[in-house]
């Protein structure tokens, strides 16, 4: 039926890249048709209907990593506490690596068996904190070739298709783009949301001014925000000098400017096995599958604000 819809009008091809042109209105189980049919199934629930959705959870239930289990051994907890125990040093840099890459399967199974917070793996895995290039290792292990995609496609590709779309173009800084992309993306309310007065873009990056105490922040912090977001410090001039990622009740280097902020506050979610904040989810899902690319789920939303950067600027009037 898509595919038939997008033949007979092909001005709402969808130009997302590696797409077909018809996964706008449906593409593993997304889309404009298959949330009209999803309305339908709930009706017809409602009205007593059969219904296969409990068979859908209950075998989402048991997609896990099962056949990357691996069997702890005496040489594994023994590289494990090796990484606890030896600080990132030039001469250590190798030796670390070739442990993360040993001990990588049994990681990551027993986080997603456990699930434990993101303090109790820096407490377990502390050369995150010390050594946060290793976040990006981590997150190139869990999703190959898409590690440098941020930097290497975020200011010649994407931020000149995302200004293109704004008559403020000439004044934005990279804080500004990211911004505007979350104002032309829907966010979801999370409770007690628009009662207390939150800035959605909080969810992403919040400011204090330079010598803000970063710990005592991130353990005084309101407790809506859960998931880990940016703490950018500055003058009074809101221009920021320093970055850090706050997790749970405790930060992370953040890097040296906006972007490669922001590069890694997206790879936390990953490498901690977090979830992404509710209020920002589709601005998110941008970067998850037209940055990066690693998830082939697109919202809809997303892939119409993509359609509008494909279009070629109008050319302004003398």
């Amino acid at each position: 039926m898509a595919k038939a819809l997008v033949t007979e009008f092909p001005c709402f091809k969808d130009r997302t890249p590696g797409c077909k042109g018809y996964e706008l209105f449906f593409s593993e189980g997304e889309g404009f048709i298959e949330w009209r049919l999803k309305t339908m199934r709930q009706s017809a629930k409602r009205a007593g209907g059969p219904s296969n959705t409990s068979q859908l959870k209950k075998k989402t239930k048991n997609d896990t990593d099962d056949n990357e289990t691996e069997q702890c051994s005496a040489e594994v907890l023994e590289q494990m506490e090796w990484l606890k125990y030896h600080p990132p040093t030039r001469e250590n840099s190798s030796q670390i690596k070739a442990n993360l890459k040993a001990t990588f399967f049994y990681r990551r199974s027993k986080l997603v068996k456990e699930a434990p917070s993101i303090t109790n793996q820096l407490a377990e895995m502390p050369r995150f904190r010390d050594s946060p290039d290793l976040i990006n290792f981590e997150f190139d292990m869990l999703n190959p070739g898409c590690g440098s995609k941020m930097l290497v496609k975020w200011n010649p590709y994407f931020r000149p298709k995302l200004t293109q779309l704004s008559e403020e173009a000439a004044r934005f800084n990279d804080l500004d783009v990211f911004k505007f992309l979350l104002k032309k993306l829907p966010t979801v309310t999370a409770k007690g949301f628009k009662s207390k007065g939150y800035d959605v873009f909080s969810f992403i990056m919040q400011r204090r001014q330079t010598g803000t105490d970063v710990e005592a922040f991130a353990k005084t912090k309101d407790v809506i925000y859960a998931q880990p977001f940016i703490l950018a410090l500055g003058d009074e001039n809101g221009n920021p000098t320093e970055y850090f990622i706050i997790v749970d009740n405790t930060s992370i280097p953040g890097g040296t400017n906006a972007v490669e902020a922001f590069d890694r506050l997206y790879k936390v979610h990953y490498v901690f096995n977090v979830h992404f904040a509710k209020p920002v989810l589709t601005f998110f899902n941008f970067f998850d599958g037209l940055v990066y690319g690693v998830s082939k789920n697109i919202r809809p939303t997303v892939r119409e604000l993509y359609s509008q950067m494909m279009q070629e600027p109008q050319q302004k009037e003398a």
